[in-house]
């Protein structure tokens, strides 16, 4: 049986953070803006692994930092990017707008991308020992997605939520109530391991970490 493993292995610059899962399945958890995609490279060969190994990415939400790498390691790997439904199209067509290309993260335009897998609520996505359960968590975009281990309780929480604060909502499809909810909602899962879009790991009581965002965003009328 493969012991399943999760490293980190982005977050240069503007990048996101990048999960890389080694488990039957080899995924990505979000791609970076691609422009680091050298180091990325690298820091995959610390595990034995290269680019072309790469079966399944997918994207917690449609913004370049985190979507711009996709198509390096569909060029690579000829692997399967999945994102929400609400934002596929946005990839399909090269969205330079809702996406930010060229915008916050530098002038890497974003190319049309495919995407073969269109996420749903209670989806489950099979890598092997791991099962992650999609979760719709709408306000820092209108399509993010969170994913749920349940057997070891672990969180990868894209942009929603973050070891020292939450996700913005003033940029376009942001919606500060939606977010309410889907950190509310995230709380309930009393996750014990939490991977966010940027940022440290929450290595434990990441549901005491939850509650802390929440209350300090409450204090501060950030809804």
């Amino acid at each position: 049986m493969i012991r399943v493993q999760i490293h980190q292995i982005g977050g240069l610059g503007f990048d996101s953070n990048i999960y890389l899962i080694i488990d039957e399945v080899i995924a990505l958890i979000d791609a970076g803006t691609g422009m680091n995609f050298e180091t990325v490279t690298r820091n995959m060969g610390k595990f034995g692994l290269k680019p072309s190994d790469i079966k399944l990415l997918i994207n917690t939400h449609c913004h370049f930092d985190h979507i711009g790498g996709d198509r390096d390691f569909i060029k690579a790997a000829g692997c399967e990017v999945a994102i929400h439904e609400l934002e596929a199209d946005l990839l399909r067509k090269g969205d330079q707008i809702i996406t930010l290309a060229g915008g916050l993260f530098g002038r890497r335009r974003l190319e049309p991308t495919e995407v073969v897998r269109e996420l749903h609520e209670g989806d489950w996505i099979d890598l092997g020992e791991f099962r992650l359960q999609v979760l719709h968590t709408p306000g820092h975009t209108s399509g993010s997605i969170s994913l749920f281990e349940p057997k070891q309780r672990l969180l990868f929480a894209g942009d929603t939520i973050f070891s020292d604060g939450i996700g913005r909502v003033d940029l376009p499809t942001g919606d500060a109530e939606a977010l309410h909810t889907s950190i509310t909602r995230l709380a309930e899962l009393k996750a014990r391991k939490m991977y966010p879009g940027h940022g440290p790991t929450v290595e434990k009581n990441a549901h005491e970490c939850i509650m802390k965002m929440v209350k300090v965003a409450f204090s501060n009328d950030l809804w």
